[in-house]
């Protein structure tokens, strides 16, 4: 099969954006404070809904084997899945999927640096579309204090704390060009001493929600 590659329109240019990432510090997340904002879903967020994640990234080509049937339910109800995987010809992928050139490290200007980690490839899309700030959700790179590596309960892996260095590597290469090849864009991880992500600025993430509603009434 012949990849055509996809590439985005900056739709959000100087819009803030939201990412989400799959960390467990989103337990208990009020999902509707995401109302009307510019958000992009890591993997199973999509699950979230497509009012409130209207665009879903994944990175691997057996995610769409395993979540097929939600992600087709998702497009349906007018939700944009993007992916970068080398491999996802492989698994007969949808009409609706737009496929992106993968870069392996770093951040990319003609697709997406992979970087080994989903929440990589979603910046560098979220940069693409033209967003600043953007603003991480999620990106813990931890385990919980109680072994818990995400919010929800869609993988059955076993918590592996050492694939975080991986993705802390990846994340260093996305913070290196970040400056170099989108100057002036903001990268910022909203936590609250959850997050081992230590290459952005950091903003608390209640502080964060608690100004947004204050501006909002």
């Amino acid at each position: 099969m012949m990849i055509k590659f996809w590439f985005p329109e900056p739709i959000w240019e100087g819009e803030p954006c939201y990412i989400i990432g799959g960390g467990s510090s989103l337990d208990g997340f009020d999902w509707n404070l995401l109302q009307n904002k510019n958000v992009i879903g890591c993997n199973v967020a999509f699950y979230i809904g497509v009012d409130l994640v209207p665009i879903s990234i994944f990175g691997d080509a057996a995610f769409l084997k395993q979540h097929r049937a939600g992600l087709d339910k998702y497009a349906a109800s007018g939700g944009q899945v993007i992916t970068c995987s080398r491999r996802v010809d492989r698994h007969n992928p949808p009409d609706y999927l737009k496929i992106m050139k993968r870069s392996l490290h770093g951040l990319c200007l003609d697709g997406l640096g992979w970087n080994g980690n989903t929440g990589a490839i979603a910046i560098n899309l979220a940069l693409l579309f033209g967003a600043s700030p953007i603003y991480l959700l999620g990106y813990d790179m931890r385990l919980s204090d109680e072994g818990k590596k995400n919010y929800h309960n869609c993988y059955n892996d076993r918590a592996n704390s050492k694939i975080y260095n991986r993705f802390l590597r990846g994340l260093t290469m996305v913070a290196r060009d970040l400056k170099k090849l989108f100057p002036g864009r903001q990268v910022i991880n909203l936590e609250d001493n959850t997050s081992s992500l230590n290459v952005f600025p950091k903003e608390s993430l209640k502080d964060h929600f608690s100004k947004v509603e204050e501006k909002v009434s």
